[in-house]
């Protein structure tokens, strides 16, 4: 049920379906001066993961627009748990429509303009707008307030959101100060670390300043900044400045595309495309793909194991990927297995463990999901995201923080084109506890006829021939180095000196093979948790 009740007062039931332009007859006006606008209705259990557009008219002479709103639970329902809690989603479009990345003005998720928690309303007007939306002219015209369903508790919630239009002291729009995508932070080949999930300011109300965002991302010892905010592209147009203030660090904008079946990542500026709302009218993540590859950026699947339904679909929601029939897996770049901190505690998964910590369970299962694609025929280079919103505490930084986790890609230099290039061939490896917690691990497979490579390289062996496996590690004595050839454990064993090297005799296994030949990779660990996961090498026949 969807109710309006406009500024005179009179009660109008428009369609929870978006209309063309023209508005709908009894589309409410919203008027500087005039009583805010109110929406409410109710959703029930079985519309989760669903989209409601609220169309109001943006009179002539409004120069601000405010939205807020609250629900609550109706009554029948269970006490409120968070495997249980219903969750509502906001964002805004304005009159170049709802399909139209033109007409995108923000997303902020649950996280803000809450009435319910004292929250001030979101924000957009010429030169400003809140965290997640884009600043700009306020013109008149049919307006969306984008209500995302996106869980609802058993027996169903109500909710209401508020619109308001007024006037605002306001300045020039911001000129556009995009990062250069051909600035070069060193220009020489060699390994370079990066966190390949970061939020920052315009994902968080309490995420960090730019400044602060660098100096946490220095303290990690990164190299490359993934800055991949939440389904927005606004920090696309102002990161120019932080880059050129910072030129031996590359900042590398992209966003998390947030939909309810399953979290993408566009790696990359997709000014074609800044939808999420995957199963909304037609929109579609394959769709979602095609546009982000066609920008030019990289393409990667988020934690695709993480908090299965349906015990955890309200707990987080579209965590666990659901779109493998939806996407077109020959274009996805990157795996995340690893996401958040490695080891784990309650308060990071949300249960109760009979102990204090333990190695994040999604990890093992998102590997069991990356070998199977690889089995059948998807070269897909595996990283890892800290997810992190940015924290305060040193002791909190170092486990949770950027960089907790990272990826370490070898690359010709330190640049967006050249990193690009190293991540689709595979040359790189995953350090799940980041510089302090992780060693560096190098993995070089030789061949006959002089064949040399390394992560994610292919090799060609004829029936009899063999490979040599070469892994350094470089601070892990103590842990354990183990082969696997197709998923299936060959060889462990104990790391002793430092550095430590180790030589394995490789072959082909038909048998176990797929179209990629026979996949052999390594992993370290230690008595807590896997400590390095490497992309694999490839033996093919001639």
């Amino acid at each position: 049920m969807l109710v309006l009740l406009a500024a005179c007062g009179r009660s109008q039931a428009p369609s929870s379906e978006p209309s063309p332009s023209p508005p709908p007859p009894g589309t409410a006006l919203c008027a500087p001066g005039a009583p805010a606008l109110e929406f409410t209705g109710t959703a029930s259990a079985t519309e989760a993961k669903s989209y409601r557009m609220l169309p109001f008219v943006v009179a002539p002479g409004s120069e601000r627009v405010e939205l807020s709103y609250q629900w609550s639970d109706r009554p029948g329902n269970p006490p409120s748990t968070p495997l249980t809690a219903t969750t509502f989603d906001l964002g805004l479009w304005d009159q170049h429509g709802y399909r139209s990345a033109q007409g995108f003005r923000g997303w902020g998720g649950s996280r803000q303009g809450r009435i319910d928690q004292g929250q001030a309303p979101i924000y957009v007007q010429r030169d400003s707008a809140d965290r997640g939306f884009v600043p700009g002219a306020i013109e008149p015209g049919t307006w969306y307030a984008d209500l995302g369903v996106a869980a609802v508790a058993p027996a169903g919630a109500d909710y209401r959101v508020v619109v308001e239009c007024k006037t605002a002291s306001a300045g020039a729009t911001p000129a556009d100060d995009p990062v250069d995508r051909q600035h070069v932070a060193r220009r020489l080949p060699g390994w370079y670390r990066g966190d390949f999930h970061m939020h920052a300011y315009h994902s968080n109300p309490n995420a960090p300043d730019w400044p602060d965002f660098i100096a946490q991302a220095r303290t990690a010892q990164l190299d490359f900044l993934m800055v991949t905010e939440y389904v927005t592209g606004q920090h696309w147009r102002t990161l120019g400045a932080v880059q050129r203030a910072h030129p031996d660090l590359l900042i590398w904008p992209g966003r998390e595309i947030i939909t309810y079946h399953g979290h993408l990542m566009a790696f990359g500026e997709t000014p074609s495309v800044l939808e999420y709302r995957h199963g909304f009218e037609d929109v579609s993540a394959a769709e979602i793909q095609r546009l982000s590859k066609a920008d030019g950026a990289l393409f990667g699947v988020n934690h695709p194991t993480t908090f299965p339904p349906p015990l955890f679909s309200n707990f987080c929601r579209g965590c666990y990927f659901e779109l493998d029939d939806a996407i077109d897996w020959s274009q996805v770049d990157t795996i995340e297995l690893v996401n958040g901190p490695m080891l784990a505690t309650p308060d990071d998964l949300g249960i109760p463990l009979p102990v204090g910590s333990i190695e994040n369970p999604f990890v093992g299962t998102a590997i069991q999901k990356w070998e199977g694609l690889l089995r059948q025929g998807y070269k897909i280079t595996a990283v890892s995201g800290s997810d992190s919103k940015g924290v305060d505490a040193e002791d909190q930084r170092l486990r949770k923080g950027y960089g907790s986790s990272l990826t370490a890609v070898y690359a010709s230099e330190l640049s967006r084109p050249a990193l690009q290039a190293a991540i689709r061939a595979g040359h790189a490896y995953i350090r799940t506890r980041g510089v302090s917690g992780s060693p560096e691990v190098l993995f070089e497979a030789s061949g006959p006829n002089g064949q040399q490579g390394i992560y994610g390289d292919r090799l060609r062996l004829a029936e009899g021939e063999s490979a040599t496996l070469t892994t350094t590690v470089t601070g892990g004595a103590g842990q354990w180095l183990s082969y696997y050839a197709n998923g299936q454990l060959v060889a462990s064993l104990p790391v002793l000196t430092d550095p430590f090297v180790h030589r394995q005799t490789a072959q082909r296994r038909p048998a176990g093979e797929g179209p990629l030949g026979t996949v052999w990779r390594i992993e370290l660990r230690d008595l807590q948790t896997r400590t390095v996961i490497g992309n694999p090498v490839f033996l093919n026949s001639p």
